[in-house]
C-alpha cells in the first residue's frame, strides 16, 4: 500500500509541476518592430489594443505611421510622455492614420493613443492593460495547489501511521 501511495503521490506532483510550467510557453502576438531603439505601445482610449497598427518608414526609421483600424470615430492622437516639437513632429495626418518623425535622436518609449468616440474601450481585440493572455493560468494554479495539498495530506497521514 505504501508503494502505491508513493507512486500516486509522485505522479500527482509531476502532473502539478508540469501543468504550471506549460504556462511559461504562452505565445503573445506582437506587432512589427521598428528599427528604432524605442519600445512602441499602441492604445485606444488609454487601453492597449490591436485596433492600432504601426509601421516604420523603411527609408527613414525615425518616421512612424500609426493607423486606427477600429469601428469608432477617431477624434485625435496623443503621444504620452512625448512633447510635440521637441521629441516628435507630425509629418502628416490623413483620415485614420498619422505619421510622426522622431526628433533629436529620441529613443524613449513611444505610446500612441488613439482617442476614439463610439468604439468600445480597447475594442475587444487587444489584451487590455493589466490582463494576461488566456492561458488557463488560473486553472493550472488551482490544480497545482490541489496537488500540493494532497501531497501534504498524504505526508501527514503517513507520519500519523508511523507513530
Amino acid at each position: 500500500m505504501k508503494k502505491i501511495t508513493a507512486i500516486l503521490l509522485s505522479v500527482l506532483m509531476l502532473v502539478s509541476v508540469s501543468a504550471v510550467s506549460i504556462n511559461a510557453f504562452a505565445v503573445v502576438e506582437s506587432q512589427e518592430t521598428t528599427k528604432t531603439s524605442s519600445k512602441i505601445t499602441v492604445e485606444v482610449n488609454g487601453t492597449t489594443s490591436k485596433d492600432v497598427t504601426y509601421k516604420a518608414d523603411p527609408d527613414d526609421p525615425a518616421k512612424i505611421t500609426f493607423k486606427y483600424n477600429g469601428n469608432g470615430t477617431l477624434e485625435g492622437w496623443e503621444f504620452d510622455g512625448m512633447v510635440e516639437g521637441v521629441d516628435y513632429q507630425v509629418v502628416s495626418e490623413d483620415g485614420k492614420s498619422i505619421t510622426i518623425e522622431l526628433l533629436n535622436g529620441f529613443d524613449g518609449d513611444i505610446t500612441a493613443n488613439a482617442i476614439v468616440k463610439g468604439g468600445k474601450k480597447g475594442s475587444g481585440k487587444g489584451s487590455g492593460k493589466g490582463k494576461s493572455p488566456k492561458t488557463g493560468a488560473a486553472a493550472t494554479t488551482g490544480l497545482a495547489a490541489a496537488g500540493a495539498g494532497a501531497a501534504i495530506l498524504l505526508a501527514m497521514r503517513k507520519k500519523e501511521d508511523a507513530e
